[in-house]
């Protein structure tokens, strides 16, 4: 089943009942209100509408089982519609990633943003712009009319990509640099350390189990922390600005039980490099 989402949709529209996909899911809060719509999740032929916050329905998501083959987003409404954080965000895609297949379409437009919020696409992905004689090419003004997207909004073909790097600092402690979202690790960490910024998403990501923010508490109480629950496998996403001399010596002295292992995840793909070449 090939499915197509649309993040921060806005209402639906006749035309996409007419998109070779075997489901369409539009996803915003504009299907919350009770007036217009009864229901804040509802199917017509093969759109289903979900009233949502779209981080909160990426488990909604998950529980579907639904796999995302092409991913749409291109008014978020950041300036005038309430929106509060960047669909594009590292922040956002990272979380999503679990459901995106290790190939799919991904639209959007990245000069919406005007270096307002931090969207840069710089991901685990290879990207290839699809051009509009490719028969996999989608109109972006079939999902919005707004005239700035003119020569803007683009179609990519994402390519996943992998890679993970042992680092050798301590004989005690398994460390790994590995090139993907942590949350498509969510279930094997015990914790899950975010460095999360003010961007809209922060309250979110701080209630969501196993997950401590990294601004709130420096290293030595992580790993006492992890000390005093046996923490086992702990992960981590950037959060020093690339100076990783304190965290290096750390693991170099860690000399208790826990943690055991420590992977480090990392979304774009000059991040770590300090770590990368400690040994």
């Amino acid at each position: 089943m090939r499915n197509l989402v649309y993040f921060a949709s806005g209402p639906n529209r006749p035309e996409y009942q007419k998109l070779g996909f075997d489901r369409i899911i539009l996803i915003d809060n504009c299907f919350k209100n009770k007036r217009r719509y009864p229901r804040s999740i509802f199917t017509k032929s093969r759109v289903t509408c979900i009233g949502m916050d779209c981080l909160e329905s990426i488990e909604y998501l998950k529980k579907e089982n639904i796999k995302i083959d092409c991913f749409v987003s291109l008014n978020e409404g950041l300036s005038e519609g309430g929106g509060s954080y960047a669909i594009n965000s590292d922040f956002f895609l990272g979380y999503v990633m679990p459901l995106l297949k290790d190939n799919y379409i991904h639209i959007m437009n990245l000069n919406y943003y005007h270096n307002f919020y931090h969207v840069t696409m710089d991901l685990p992905y290879n990207m290839e712009e699809i051009q509009k004689n490719d028969t996999r090419y989608l109109d972006p003004f079939i999902f919005s009319k707004a005239r700035y997207h003119k020569g803007h909004a683009k179609v990519f073909q994402m390519t996943r990509i992998t890679d993970k790097q042992v680092i050798e600092l301590n004989p005690n402690l398994k460390l790994e640099v590995i090139h993907d979202s942590i949350w498509n690790f969510y279930d094997t960490l015990d914790v899950l350390v975010l460095s999360c910024t003010e961007q809209g998403q922060l309250g979110f990501f701080n209630k969501i189990p196993k997950v401590l923010n990294k601004n709130y508490f420096n290293l030595d109480e992580i790993f006492n922390y992890c000390e005093l629950n046996k923490v086992k496998k702990i992960g981590f996403t950037p959060w020093a600005r690339g100076n990783y001399d304190t965290f290096i010596n750390t693991v170099k002295n860690h000399n208790k039980e826990y943690p055991r292992e420590i992977l480090l995840f990392h979304l774009n793909k000059m991040d770590y490099q300090d770590v990368k070449n400690s040994w």
